[in-house]
């Protein structure tokens, strides 16, 4: 039995110096970024040692990367928002030239946003959306201007809204709105399309986004929703 025990040590110990694990493991060292505190931990060797190639990569401003399009280099730590970007990966398993060719359009100056708003489709490629009555008391909350016109129940995870990464960059002129968080109350009820979100910019979507027939700042000055405080 000693003699069983004393060949199985041996063969493991043979086996595991001539395993590549180590050598891979030096390569991942190899392929990490300069600031790795800055970039997801699961960084792949695809990427190379160059890892935000294509991108416009500067190395003295707040954007992961140096590209406002790939959202701040810091994701919240503090509630709520710290909840509502928890398991999100940015680049939905991409290298970031990659998340970039696929959902940016260099031409246009814009990302590319899915068909139909942004609705689930069914079978038949239709929108799956419906009026629903939006009542007093509700919360609701949007990462983004008041000049757009799309919002979720307050709190929902950013991987349910599959938005790009840039829509969590801090408005320079309103910096008081950190990651472009807005909350808002429903005061005075109204309609909006309502409907589940499809996946999108390597997200799993599948949230509610509520649509209004109007953009967020005319449903304030008409009295129908108010800004709610986070401090």
């Amino acid at each position: 039995m000693v003699h069983l025990w004393s060949f199985i040590v041996v063969a493991f110990a043979a086996v595991a110096a001539a395993s590549p694990i180590i050598e891979v493991s030096r390569l991942d060292v190899r392929c990490q970024p300069a600031h790795p505190h800055r970039f997801p931990q699961r960084t792949t060797l695809k990427c190379g040692p160059d890892y935000c190639a294509g991108t416009n990569n500067t190395h003295d401003n707040p954007y992961f990367c140096g590209d406002s399009r790939l959202g701040p280099k810091i994701l919240p730590k503090k509630l709520p928002l710290a909840s509502e970007v928890y398991g999100y990966d940015r680049l939905g398993g991409l290298c970031p030239g990659e998340f970039l060719k696929k959902w940016y359009n260099s031409t246009a100056g814009s990302f590319i946003y899915p068909p139909q708003n942004g609705f689930q489709l069914n079978t038949a490629n239709a929108p799956i959306d419906g009026n629903q009555t939006l009542l007093v008391g509700m919360r609701l909350d949007r990462f983004g201007s008041e000049y757009g016109s799309f919002v979720s129940p307050a709190g929902a995870p950013y991987i349910q809204r599959a938005l790009p990464p840039s829509n969590l960059d801090t408005p320079p002129t309103q910096p008081n709105y950190p990651y472009n968080y807005h909350v808002y109350e429903v005061i005075k009820q109204f309609d909006v399309l309502s409907g589940p979100i499809a996946p999108w910019f390597g997200q799993p979507g599948q949230g509610t986004q509520y649509q209004t027939y109007a953009n967020i700042m005319t449903l304030i000055s008409g009295g129908y929703l108010k800004a709610v405080s986070l401090n």
